[in-house]
């Protein structure tokens, strides 16, 4: 098997991950609203990169 397939296969399975957890957590903050869907949008739309913003946006907001 490829090296570069092998790699996509890893940061797919820790995408799949990430975005579950980060939707769980986008789910308890907010409920269950229209205003969370572009959040779940960008979260699983964009690998790992997605989730990551959320969680920084959340980091940020709780500091204010």
């Amino acid at each position: 098997m490829s090296p570069y397939i092998i790699a996509i296969l890893i940061a797919l399975a820790i995408h799949y991950f990430l975005a579950i957890a980060t939707i769980y957590i986008l789910m308890k903050d907010k409920g269950i609203v229209k205003a969370i869907i572009p959040w779940n949008i960008l979260v699983l739309l964009l690998p790992i990169i997605g989730p990551l913003i959320y969680l920084i946006y959340r980091q940020q907001s709780k500091k204010h």
